[in-house]
């Protein structure tokens, strides 16, 4: 059997629609919105993948977060590649829209992987190199490799092409063991909890669409409370150092808006925010946590309520500012 190649990777899945699958390794909490790559030829794989694929989202052992090395979830590829629509640490970025984002029960863990199916998975690699053979000085660019002492562990890399086979033996790799692509509705970024589960704080969203739709979904759940309780209220995020204007009689009350696809537990605040709440008598900070979102096919983003938390009179307190950068001037 012959198999194309780019490059010096094998593209052992071309023409096998079952070969719906991918790895995706991420060190920091942004994973289940879209998948993002240098547009270079060592990140060409990318290219490769097409609307209806299933991704799976592996964290690697060195990330901040603290989180242990394993699976966590799995989203669906809602969109084409767009070329050097991000940026990578200042460098052009392709980048893949995902939708669905589901996570695992629990994470299903490297410690667990190497106990359950080591030799499974070791297994499918050895199959793929045999069966592949004439393609002899290309990689097959496989997600995992065996560590002499260790055992399994991933290979290092962003993104690899996780076979069909590898996913029907190790069924606790997704969510759902009867995977049904756009057919399963949406299920929302966990909440915080134990081991490992990720929590998102409000600000944080490498993908500006989506970035944008949480926040307007927030600002509207915002105007609706304040409405309801008799304000008159404008949203003047646009061009003031606050999102929303409400008024009912004399009282003029400014309202500071955050919202988050996940459990709030820190929320981001600029300079010029941290000042207006201190300098103005009547701020409000509304947080809107837990929003549910699904992108579609066309690229549009729908979302839901969330669950909305309101701190009235509200002084962000210095003791629980945190700097995240600072302004350095040169002599």
């Amino acid at each position: 059997m012959t198999v194309s190649s780019v490059g010096n990777k094998a593209r052992w899945w071309d023409g096998d629609a079952s070969q719906r699958y991918w790895m995706e390794l991420v060190t920091v909490d942004t994973w289940g919105s879209e998948l993002i790559a240098p547009d270079t030829s060592r990140y060409d794989l990318m290219k490769d993948i097409r609307i209806g694929d299933v991704v799976l989202h592996w964290v690697g052992k060195n990330n901040p977060m603290g989180f242990k090395s394993g699976m966590y979830g799995a989203s669906i590829v809602a969109g084409e590649l767009q070329p050097r629509a991000g940026d990578w640490f200042g460098k052009p970025a392709n980048t893949i829209p995902l939708t669905k984002y589901t996570a695992l029960p629990r994470p299903y863990l490297l410690t667990d992987l190497r106990a359950d199916h080591q030799e499974d998975i070791l297994g499918v690699k050895s199959d793929l190199e045999r069966d592949f053979s004439d393609t002899a000085g290309l990689t097959i660019y496989f997600p995992f490799q065996k560590h002499p002492t260790s055992g399994l562990k991933p290979n290092q890399g962003y993104l690899f092409k996780l076979p069909a086979q590898v996913v029907k033996t190790v069924y606790r790799l997704l969510p759902d063991s009867d995977w049904g692509g756009f057919d399963i509705p949406l299920v929302a970024p966990p909440v915080g909890g134990q081991n490992g589960v990720k929590q998102r704080y409000a600000g944080f969203c490498a993908d500006p669409i989506l970035k944008k739709a949480i926040e307007m979904q927030a600002v509207r759940q915002a105007i609706a409370h304040y409405e309801t309780a008799g304000y008159s209220v404008e949203d003047v995020g646009a061009y003031r150092s606050y999102d929303l204007l409400a008024k009912r009689g004399e009282e003029e009350r400014h309202i500071e808006v955050k919202g988050s696809q996940g459990y709030v537990q820190k929320v981001i605040l600029t300079r010029n925010e941290v000042t207006h709440a201190n300098d103005y008598g009547l701020t409000d900070l509304v947080v809107v946590a837990d929003i549910q979102w699904e992108r579609h096919l066309d690229g549009s983003i729908t979302t839901d309520d969330g669950t909305m938390s309101v701190y009235p009179d509200w002084r962000p307190s210095p003791e629980n500012l945190k700097p995240l950068s600072y302004e350095y001037f040169l002599d």
